[in-house]
């Protein structure tokens, strides 16, 4: 299989342990394999380049069945190649998040269940290859479900 991008495995962004676990083939077609790269190229490697440190994908592509198997939304821009997780190493998920939110390359940014310091858990980005809506927002967990606000 072939790298997504300089930092980025084919195996880091296709990675799941539950579809393992359910026996699920979580491969990319071409059109979001596409969509990986473009994504890997214009928003992870410009901060693993600019912060100079490690940045964990926590996750990339999933495929519909596997979308479904976790909960995902319905209308997943991971499903489509489009979307990545990341947890920064050695810096914080808020300077992540700040990097790319100053860049403004990114149809949706969202800091993930920040804590009362503002650093979210984890830093979702989507971005298409047109038409992005430039959306900043942060997700909270109310009455157990996933709730999102504009920034």
């Amino acid at each position: 299989m072939i790298d997504i991008s300089t930092h980025i495995t084919w195996k880091e962004a296709t990675h799941s342990e539950t579809a393992e676990s359910l026996g699920i083939n979580n491969e990319p077609g071409k059109s979001a394999l596409k969509a990986m790269q473009y994504v890997a190229n214009n928003v992870f490697e410009p901060a693993r380049n600019h912060f100079g440190k490690p940045i964990r994908v926590s996750s990339f592509f999933r495929c519909r069945e596997l979308n479904k198997a976790i909960g995902g939304s319905k209308s997943s821009q991971h499903v489509h190649g489009e979307a990545i997780d990341m947890v920064a190493i050695g810096f914080t998920n808020k300077e992540l998040f700040d990097f790319i939110r100053q860049r403004g390359i990114f149809d949706q940014l969202i800091a993930e269940f920040p804590d009362e310091n503002e650093e979210p858990k984890w830093v979702h980005v989507s971005l298409k290859m047109q038409n992005n809506r430039k959306q900043v927002m942060y997700s909270a967990k109310i009455n157990g479900k996933t709730v999102y606000y504009n920034v």
